[in-house]
């Protein structure tokens, strides 16, 4: 079973991503991954790290912070 922070940051992410329509496809090229790369972080196989996930939250223009914590939604 995976950590509750992790699941909570993957939650965060997915959410934020259909609320701005952001494609896997998409932000596999921000994070030059492929989307099947992507598709594995999504669903907590692989964990993202540090540099992805500053990309992925300027990209949403939210911080890190916000992806980890209370996420987009508050």
């Amino acid at each position: 079973m995976q950590d509750t922070t992790v699941q909570r940051l993957i939650t965060n992410i997915r959410a934020e991503m259909d609320r701005q329509r952001l494609s896997q496809e998409k932000l596999g090229r921000l994070l030059s991954l492929s989307q099947p790369a992507v598709s594995r972080r999504l669903t907590g196989h692989v964990p993202f790290n540090v540099e992805e996930l500053d990309l992925i939250a300027n990209k949403l223009n939210l911080s890190v912070a916000d992806l980890i914590n209370a996420g987009p939604a508050g």
